[in-house]
């Protein structure tokens, strides 16, 4: 609902430009929690190939 009412009041009836969606905070938070939860890539296993010393 917020990020709808984001870009319902910061948007003109022309588009948008790219100074106006700097200003989406909202939707920013939105699209960051979206690729942490779903990431693009694969999490890659990582296999140790030797002993390691602490």
């Amino acid at each position: 609902e917020k990020v709808r009412e984001e870009i319902n009041n910061t948007t003109r009836k022309d588009g948008i430009d790219g100074t106006e969606a700097a200003n989406f905070h909202y939707l920013d938070m939105v699209i960051k929690e979206t690729l942490r939860l779903f990431p693009v890539g694969p999490a890659l296993p990582r296999k140790i190939t030797g002993d390691i010393k602490l």
